[in-house]
């Protein structure tokens, strides 16, 4: 049975799960995906389509976007929703989660319109994320191998006291809002059967950042996340760097989180990265340096039986050229030689 048509718990076997290398910073040009071909890469996620305010995605572009990837040997498996623009006032934040329910029902409208889009594409999910401010960041340390730049952030160098909001913003309003979302969408992804991947907002934060207590960004907020409209479809995009970064310990307590969601079979898509540091001060660094044991974390997903995608999600910068290639095909062969040796360790037992 084809990913797309298939019951989403009965992907999941212990015995022979499929989890295979995917990416989602490419697009479908006969360039990307010729490198992606050569790389090993077997899945992707595509971050943008055209999107039509009326109609939402054009099922039938989806469906021969899908097929050009294919052949290519690559599985058109993931779209992304457009939640940064969605918003008709401008700004990248929806209405929904500003609080504007009226104004939110019409962004919802668009968005149960793009998932039915997909399902009729054969496209098995979406991912997506419901953060109520954007994503923090402070100035970087000095670079890493190689003169390579890394994504930081330390909470004692960050403004966290200027308000984003000229209200605070409650952990109670927060889930009504992210309430609103899931019992709007969530039937609609069953009925098309779409799964649909909740990444974290990046990063997790100390209640009243800002004045804002944010509700998604670590394992608490997510283990009450899933629970709201319960359905086979409803599960995480699961970042281990975004873990990694809301705890205290990540090499102790992201593989216990990993395995916590995937018994459940909640995860629909994995994020596979490394950090240096860990909850409220850390660099995103390559996946061999930092503080977590990355075949660790693989093998967990192999035990847990997780049936997806794992995928590079950022990849660490610099000034050469071709730096960017670089780093995915460094990262598509970290992951693609972590999936042979978990396979290989478990064929021998």
């Amino acid at each position: 049975m084809p990913e797309h048509t298939a019951d989403p718990l009965s992907l999941w076997d212990t015995q022979s799960p499929r989890l295979h290398l995917g990416t989602q910073r490419f697009t479908t040009s006969d360039e990307d995906l010729e490198f992606l071909a050569r790389h090993g890469v077997t899945s992707m996620a595509v971050n943008r389509m055209p999107v039509d305010r009326d109609i939402g995605w054009d099922a039938q572009l989806l469906g021969s976007e899908r097929e050009k990837a294919a052949s290519y040997g690559v599985d058109l498996e993931m779209v992304a929703l457009p939640i940064g623009s969605l918003n008709e006032a401008g700004g990248s934040i929806p209405a929904y989660m500003l609080g504007d329910f009226s104004a939110g029902e019409r962004e919802i409208d668009v968005v149960q319109k793009m998932v039915r889009a997909a399902g009729e594409a054969g496209i098995a999910s979406i991912k997506y994320y419901l953060c109520e401010m954007e994503n923090q960041r402070t100035e970087s340390h000095p670079p890493g191998r190689g003169n390579t730049r890394y994504s930081t952030f330390d909470l004692s160098k960050a403004d966290a006291q200027t308000p984003r909001f000229d209200q605070p913003l409650t952990a109670e309003q927060n889930w009504e809002r992210v309430t609103f979302f899931l019992e709007r969408i969530i039937p609609v992804a069953t009925e098309a059967r779409v799964r649909m991947a909740c990444h974290p907002c990046d990063p997790w934060l100390p209640p009243g950042f800002k004045g804002v207590d944010r509700i998604l960004g670590g394992f608490d907020g997510f283990r009450q996340f899933i629970e709201i409209c319960p359905s086979d479809y409803h599960g995480l995009n699961l970042c281990l760097g975004c873990m990694a970064e809301s705890v205290k310990n990540p090499a102790q307590e992201v593989p216990q989180i990993l395995r916590y969601f995937g018994e459940r079979k909640k995860i629909h898509l994995i994020h596979f990265r490394n950090i240096f540091g860990g909850q409220c001060d850390f660099q995103e660094v390559w996946p061999d340096e930092g503080v977590m044991d990355m075949y660790v974390l693989m093998k967990t997903l192999r035990d847990v039986g997780y049936p997806h995608m794992v995928v590079p999600d950022h990849a660490p910068a610099s000034d050469a050229p071709g730096s960017r290639e670089q780093s995915f095909a460094y990262q598509f062969g970290y992951i693609r030689a972590m999936l042979q040796a978990v396979e290989s360790v478990a064929g021998g037992s």
